[in-house]
This record gives structure tokens, sequence and C-alpha cells, in this order.
């Protein structure tokens, strides 16, 4: 064993120091450093500290300096870290201060995240020292809402940086609109190994009062009016998270008999984004009002970074609990990840009831799994830097955060695309698989949930003018190669801006009219309908009556696509109810019922009958305010609400009949563009699914009674209580509903939706079906 002496040890140390130096000096002699200027330490006690680590996982070639120290002098980010306070506001003292602390190190770029006003004069020191690209990211308020940095340094920092990025939406406006710079909307990014490429995040179970709460409060206000909200809710809420207990303050023993059990910090993200997984809601506090005593600095124009890391981690829907005006409140709702309340016991319940709803959590989790591929951390890195070299974002995904793509088939609708409405169904169901969607609509009649496409746009008023379709689509589709155009139209704006494309674009345009607005009604203008139709490659129609029209009006040719059923629901082999369900006569009435008229005419026949009918369906309209108990009682309908599609083809397996309500074709008809040219989805679904006879009430001469009665699939009666009586005792009898049901099953294969989306773009890029399989079908000789 050999033994070194102290004298032999002293000289190697000697040496390694040497050494060290020795890279000391070349480190400092080394000017590709990155300059990252913040107002604290970056670590993971606050969001800008996470947000930066996450951004920017190499961090040797970063300086980072910093103005103040408020987490105990921890910072663990950087192959260099500074903390430069300033005394005075000299440029020249300060410019001083800056080059006796950086010693020899020189800034390839610099990225500024400022808060206080010592990090906007360091900013600006380092970029008059050294003339390099200068980044800056607004991610806080400290001069609109309120005056920490007085405006002439916010400006200069403004003026001498040469890209400017801003948290949320709210902010880049508010500095756009005071500064007259140009602010690009980056939110807060989410970890890139936490993100799940085309998967849908649904919690094992959806524990409908228990939810999650994550990261700090910002005022102790909003903690008291959540607590007082929660309490007595029957809610749950976990709450993890690291407030500053030096603002913040909370006995946890009594914040969870509030019903908020605070769970503390959670080291490892992978834990926590476990745990969020298996939520089914999460709360986001703000401010209920704007005012100066509301921290309107953070709620008005600061986007939470929790938001965006729920959203993309965990597919969460969100609760935003405060004023609809604030930061987050507009992220949630522009982007429908879910919904704001006040600060109020009743409407917190109701509002989370809403939120657990299975079609409502479907609908906000596939859009949040939309979102959260523009939400990856993944190369965000390169991406600021490159954009700062070049002076604007080098592409647009966050400034058109949800409806970001570079190739799309653009699908024009009248409003939102979900199962609250037969057209929602249908459109979903004829573009199937087809990839790249990008969806736009003119209303949002359906509260605003989306659940459509792979990228998505709602015009933000109505009774646009042709200028305004073109200008609004000139700057939607900037930078996106549209394929393919096609419209199902209602509103006139629906033609404008599908026009507007046709001519911006020049591709192929297809129109699917489903509902009249021009031919027996004048609601879209004939000279807008004609140019919109010539312009058209291929046009549909969902049914003869509906096709003729058209045709006979504008001299066009329309095809036919019915309402086609999803393959893996449709029944070749006839069903047939149990007995007691014949004897027992209750019927299914399916979907929704769009004349309060025919509500109350088919109410009173009820009545009379004393008959029942089981309602699945959307019953939320303004005219039906009673509830569900009510409803019942009241007409004998009972709603059961809208139920899955697999759910409600087993179930009307077991049903005698369907009733389908439709006009009158008289003096008494509200909606005559409905029961002349109208063909209800439902009657087809019914038939090729479980292959339910249809009681249809109103007139023969509607273009549902030719359906049925061509099919033979059931028979027509009038809002009648003695004729609807005679039609039920006719349907329930067995060998009526053999026949019946057996005519269904024979036909029911043909209403297949299976790769009627290829059938689509085919049929569009020829100008004409690809097959006439419809056509044929329409043609057969009546049953």
């Amino acid at each position: 064993m050999v033994i070194k002496s102290i004298e032999h040890q002293q000289q190697e140390l000697r040496q390694e120091l040497k050494l060290a130096i020795e890279n000391l000096r070349k480190v400092y002699q080394n000017g590709n450093y990155d300059f990252i200027i913040s107002h604290s330490e970056v670590n993971d006690r606050h969001g800008v500290g996470v947000l930066l680590k996450r951004i920017f996982k190499d961090d040797q070639n970063i300086v980072s300096i910093r103005s103040r120290n408020l987490y105990d002098g921890i910072d663990d980010f950087g192959n260099f870290n500074f903390l430069i306070h300033h005394d005075n506001y000299d440029i020249s003292a300060i410019e001083e201060q800056v080059r006796s602390t950086l010693g020899n190190l020189k800034p390839k770029r610099i990225l500024c995240i400022p808060y206080f006003l010592d990090d906007i004069l360091t900013a600006i020191a380092v970029k008059n020292m050294f003339d390099v690209p200068l980044c800056s990211y607004l991610m806080d308020d400290q001069n609109i809402y309120i005056n920490e940095v007085p405006d002439e340094y916010i400006k200069e920092l403004l003026d001498k940086s040469d890209l400017c990025f801003g948290i949320s939406r709210n902010l880049c406006q508010a500095y756009e609109q005071k500064y007259s710079k140009k602010i690009w909307f980056v939110p807060p990014v989410a970890p890139s190994q936490f993100i799940l490429k085309d998967t849908i995040i649904v919690p094992p179970q959806v524990q409908e009062q228990h939810g999650v709460l994550i990261g700090n409060i910002w005022s102790q206000a909003w903690l008291d009016r959540l607590r007082e909200t929660v309490r007595g809710s029957g809610v749950k809420i976990d709450w993890y998270g690291n407030p500053h207990r030096g603002w913040i303050k909370f006995e946890e023993t009594e914040l969870a008999q509030d019903g908020i059990i605070f769970r503390g910090y959670v080291e490892s993200e992978a834990d926590l984004v476990a745990k969020l997984r298996e939520a089914s809601f999460a709360v986001i506090p703000t401010a209920q009002e704007i005012s100066s005593d509301e921290r309107m600095e953070i709620a008005k124009l600061s986007l939470p970074s929790r938001i965006p890391f729920l959203v993309a981690t965990a597919h969460i829907p969100l609760l935003v609990m405060g004023n609809r005006q604030t930061a987050a409140a507009n992220f949630v709702t522009d982007f429908q990840l879910g919904i704001v309340s006040n600060y109020d016991c009743l409407e917190f319940r109701e509002k989370i009831a809403w939120l657990t709803d299975a079609q409502n959590q479907d609908i906000i989790r596939h859009q949040a799994s939309n979102l959260s591929q523009f939400l990856s951390s993944e190369g965000m890195e390169n991406w600021i830097w490159d954009s700062l070299a070049q002076k604007f974002p080098v592409d647009s995904r966050f400034e058109k955060l949800g409806q970001y793509l570079s190739s799309a088939t653009v699908v024009v609708t009248a409003n939102e695309i979900n199962n609250r409405h037969g057209t929602g169904f249908l459109v979903k169901r004829i573009m199937a698989d087809t990839p790249n969607i990008f969806s736009i609509r003119s209303r949002n009649d359906y509260g605003g949930l989306h659940n459509f496409g792979c990228a998505s746009y709602c015009l933000p008023c109505q009774n646009i003018s042709r200028f305004g379709a073109f200008q609004a689509m000139t700057n939607l589709l900037e930078g996106v190669e549209v394929k393919q155009l096609f419209c199902v139209p209602y509103y006139p704006d629906d033609l404008l801006l599908s026009i507007a494309i046709k001519e911006l674009c020049n591709v192929p345009l297809g129109v699917y009219i489903m509902d009249d607005q021009n031919v027996v009604v004048n609601k879209i203008p004939d000279d807008i309908m004609a140019e919109f139709l010539s312009k058209c490659s291929f046009r549909l129609a969902t049914h003869p009556e509906l096709r003729d029209a058209y045709e006979e009006k504008y001299g066009l040719k329309f095809y036919l696509l019915p309402a086609v059923v999803p393959d893996n629901l449709i029944t070749t082999n006839t069903t047939f109810p149990q007995e007691n369900h014949l004897n027992n006569k209750t019927g299914a009435l399916i979907g929704s019922v769009w004349s309060q008229k025919w509500f109350q005419m088919l109410a009173d026949t009820l009545i009379k009958a004393n008959l029942k009918l089981d309602w699945y369906g959307n019953s939320n309209y303004i005219w039906l305010t009673d509830s569900a108990e009510e409803i019942s009682q009241k007409t004998n309908i009972t709603p059961y609400g809208i139920v899955p599609e697999p759910e409600l083809a087993r179930k009307l397996k077991n049903y005698p009949y369907i009733v389908v309500p439709t006009g009158t074709v008289d003096e008494r008809d509200d909606h005559p563009e409905l029961s002349r040219l109208s063909l209800p989805g439902r009657i087809i679904f019914a038939m090729a699914s479980s292959h339910t006879p249809v009681i249809l009430l109103g007139s023969q001469t509607t273009s549902a009674a030719q359906f049925v009665k061509k099919f033979g699939i059931g028979t027509i009666c009038d809002y009648d209580g003695e004729s609807f009586r005679q039609a039920v005792e006719y349907v329930t009898q067995p060998d009526v509903q053999k026949q019946m049901r057996d005519r269904a099953s024979q036909v029911a294969q043909k209403f297949s939706a299976l790769d009627i989306n290829n059938w689509i773009w085919e049929s569009l890029a020829k100008g004409e079906p690809s097959d006439y399989k419809f056509e044929e079908l329409f043609m057969t000789k009546n049953q």
C-alpha cells in the first residue's frame, strides 16, 4: 500500500485547483451564453421557476440573473446565477454594476421575464452594453392594474425588445393597446413526458363530488370565499401545493371541515399527474369582482400555469371560481375546457353536476386532448430562440391555439358539433376518421361545447358581411393548406364563410343540406344560396323531397345521403320485445322536440289517450322550465336525458314503438320548413338499430311520413287522443310488430355509415357519387 506524503497531496490539489481555475477562465471567456433575467431564484417553489426549468432543460449555456432572494437564495438553474439589485436608477451606474458582477461573461441573446423594476433595468443595461437580441416575456402585470413599475421603463424595455411574448391573451391585448407594441400570446407549457398522444385520459370512475386544486391561491379573500362556497355543499376537494403561508393563512383541520383537504406539496410530478388523472374536475379560484381590491394584476391578466398543466397532463375539466372576465375564465371558456361559477354554494353544486355529466366530461376531455400537443414543452427552448432570431414566432401554434393546423379539411357548420342535437351526431358520423379537420362554425347554441375536429373556430359575431367573411378566413387560414371544403349550412353566415374559403383556397366544395332555410322559409336569401350552390362541386340532401325541392328551384343536380347509422349498432336479425313490454304499451320518445307547440300537442294527446312515453333526448329548452318530475306529472312524458347511442339502441329494442312528433301542415304548424322538408334522423336510427316501429304524429304529407310509408316501418296518426290510442293498439299487435320489424331489418344494413367519409371525399373529387347506392335505395318500390 502506497501512502502519499502531505507535500505530494498538496501538489495534486494545487494542480486540480489550477485546472479548475483554467476551466473557469475558459468558461468566462466563452461568449456563447443565453442570459435569462427573472425576478427571483429559479427553483421548483414558484410557477416562473418551474416553467423556466421545464423549457430550458439543458441549462449549461445559461446565465441566470435575478433581483431578489425570495426562496432562501436557492437557485439551481444555469451554469452561473447572479443576484443583481440596484440602489439607484442611473443607467451608467447600473451598467457598471452589471459589468462588475458579470466579469467577462457575455450574452449571445437575452430572455427577460420582468416583475420588479430592477429586472427591467438589468435587461435594458445588458441590451445597451452588448446589443444582442432581447426577448421580453410578460408573465405578470406590474404596470396596468398595479403601478409598481412606471410607464417609462416598461416602454423602454418593450421598445428595445426584438420580440415580446405575453402569458395570456388578456395581457397581450392590454399591453398592446397601451404601448402600441405587438405582444405575441405564449401560454405556459406542460412537461412533454406526461402528454399522451391521441389518448383521452378518463378517470377510473367519475367521483361526482370530489375534485382537485393545485398550486397557490393568490389572495386570502379568494381562499375565504372558496371555503365558504364549498362548506356545506357536500363536495370534497384535495389541495396539492405549497402555498406561501406568509400571505395565505389557514388551519388545515378547519380547512378540511370546510371540505378542502390540504395534501401539501407532491415532490414527484409523476405522482401528482397520477393523482390528477383520477379526478373528475379541478377548481381554479380567482377574483369575484373586477376591482382594485381583487388582485387584478393577477386575476385579470395572468394565466395560472396550473391550467395548461391540468389540461395537457390530465385532460381534466376545469371549474373557474369567480369573474368571467378574468384571464383564467377567458382561457377555459375560449377553449371549451370547463365552466365558470360564482362563489355561491348552490351555483357551485349545479356547475359540478354539469361538469361531471358523462357527455360533458367526454367533450371537454377530447378538447383537452386536442390542445395538449400544442401545450407541450417539447422543443420549446428552440422555438423561443428561433423566434427571437427572426423577430416573430416561427409558427402560429400559440397565436392560433385551438385553431392551428398546417394542412386541413375544412368543415363549416352552423353551431357546435356535439351530442345534444341530431346534426351534431350526424356530422361526426359522416366525417368519421377524416384526418386534420378544421371545424368552423358561425354560432354557439349549446354552451360552446364542441367535440369535433383537430382544430376549431367560432365566429365572434353573427350576421357577418361578405368583406368580414373574407377578412376572417384570410386571417384564420393563414399558413394552412386547405385540401377540401364541406359545408352543412343553416345560416347565411355559413354560406358566406364557405364562399370566402372557396375563393381564397380554390378547393373542391361540397354541401350537405339537412335542413331547409331557403325554399319553404327564406332565412337564407336566394342570391346568396344561388351563388353558393353554383360554387359547389358536389351537392347532397338527406331525402328525396328535400333534394327535389332544391333541384327544381336552382336547376342544379343534388344527390342523396340519408342520416346513416353507426355500423356497429345496426342489427340485421329481427328483434322483438318481450310480451310484457307489448302489453304495457309505453313507448319511447327519442331525440329533440323542435317546437313548443308540437310538444304541447303531443302532451295533450298522451293525456287524452292515457298513455305514457319515456323520453331519451335533450329536454333543456327555454320554453321547458319544469323539472323532470313535473314534466312527467303534467305531460305523461318522463325525461331520461341524452344517453349514449349504444345504450339507446339496446333500450329501444324493448319498446313496442317510438313516437316522432312532426308538423301538421295546416294553421297549427309553426315550423312548416321542418314539416315539409325535414326527415328526422332518429327514425332511421331506430329502424336500423332496433327495428322498433314508428308512430308519427302529424300530417300524412310530411317528408317523415313519406319515409315511414315507403319502407313500411310504422304508421301515421293525428295529434288526437283516440287516433293515437288506435295507432298504439295497431302497432302492438304481434303480427304487425313482426311485419314492421322484418321490413326494418331487411333494409337496416343499407343505412350503414361504414366508410361513408371516404364515399363523401371520393364523390367530392369526382363531382358525383362514387356509387349510386342511396339513389337506388330510395328508388325501390314502396313497401
